[in-house]
């Protein structure tokens, strides 16, 4: 914010300011006549005497009794007494000079403050309006009745479809429309409308999971798991190829940079689809780590099922802690399978109460 000034009107230039004029009889021949103790000179003409006419200005007698001048003959303050005589000048005395005040202007206006009585009732008004606010709203609070506690909330949650689980004594992770399914170890829980992965950052890939399960979950902190699982894609045409990429991706994602992993040679698997048997390639990989951190997972084993179409591959991936035996990560994969309509079932679940 700049700085402002205010106009220099009030001794800017040397004057008081005190009506705005000039004290014109102060100054010789302004404002048409002279100061009073000027000297005096007789008026312009040639008549007796006047400094021309060669006669002596004593000249004249006084008349008995006339005239206000002394007996030297000079008026008080040293003017000849010629210089303002009507018998030597011809004319009447001048008017002795008057000086000219200019009206007084009003006084202004003053901008005081507010009386101490003004803020007194104020104050007063004020005090007054809070009290009745305050007494009325204890008054309606007292009449009012007590809001009464909320009930239970019953949940009716949404119907889903149910397919049939193809390992003994396992569970089904089937797709919202029931179109494929996977099974998972009595151990694991079916997460099928939890999406989970990692973002990708400048160091790691990143990888997104769905229809998934999971595992131990927050066995060491909230967001911890023993393992879990999920489908992904992955573009081109080629499963193996496919298989590794997304093993690759949630090593990079989900353990230690320095983590040793091993892959074994890929393996063939097949997939019942829409009545046909396809082929399909398994990537498992073992990763090892260090440190000492109790929660660290010192070996994992990951896996991976691609099942390719022209341009894409659809992936199951699996990856567990030793709480998940190798033979039950590869039963894990080899469950996957399309599901047909009249082998997908619609259930509504009971409703909760919360």
């Amino acid at each position: 914010m700049g700085l402002f000034g205010r106009s220099g009107r009030d001794g800017a230039d040397g004057a008081d300011g005190d009506g705005g004029y000039e004290d014109n009889a102060a100054l010789t021949g302004v404002g048409g006549y002279e100061p009073a103790d000027a000297p005096g000179f007789p008026a312009a003409g040639y008549g007796t005497g006047s400094p021309v006419s060669g006669k002596s200005a004593a000249e004249p007698a006084a008349e008995p009794g006339r005239g206000p001048w002394p007996a030297q003959g000079e008026k008080p303050g040293g003017t000849p007494w010629y210089a303002e005589d009507p018998a030597a000048t011809g004319r009447a005395p001048r008017a002795e000079p008057q000086r000219i005040r200019p009206p007084s202007r009003p006084p202004a206006r003053l901008k005081g403050r507010p009386s101490r009585a003004l803020w007194i009732l104020v104050a007063v008004i004020a005090l007054g309006v809070a009290a009745m606010n305050f007494f009325g709203a204890a008054r309606h609070h007292s009449a009012s009745p007590s809001t009464p506690s909320q009930g239970p909330v019953t949940f009716q949650p949404e119907p889903h479809l149910v397919v049939p689980a193809v390992v003994d004594g396992w569970s089904s992770v089937a797709a919202r429309d029931g179109s494929f399914a996977y099974d998972v170890p009595p151990s694991w829980t079916p997460e099928p409308g939890v999406v989970h992965g990692w973002d990708g950052t400048a160091t790691s890939p990143g990888i997104t999971l769905g229809t998934t399960a999971s595992v131990g979950r927050g066995y060491c902190g909230s967001d911890s798991r023993h393992g879990g699982s999920g489908v992904t894609t992955e573009d081109g045409g080629n499963a193996e190829a496919a298989a590794r990429k997304a093993v690759g991706d949630l090593v990079g994602s989900a353990y230690d940079p320095g983590a040793k992993v091993t892959y074994a040679p890929a393996q063939d698997a097949t997939v019942q689809l829409e009545g046909l048997t396809r082929p399909a390639r398994v990537v498992l990989a073992d990763v090892t780590q260090g440190g000492t951190d109790a929660c660290t997972q010192k070996h994992v084993t990951v896996g991976a099922l691609a099942l390719a179409t022209a341009t894409q591959s659809v992936v199951l991936v699996v990856y567990t802690d030793d709480t998940t035996s190798r033979a039950d990560v590869v039963r894990l994969l080899q469950s996957y399978r399309g599901v047909p309509a009249a082998d997908r079932t619609t259930t509504t679940p009971p409703p909760t109460t919360r």
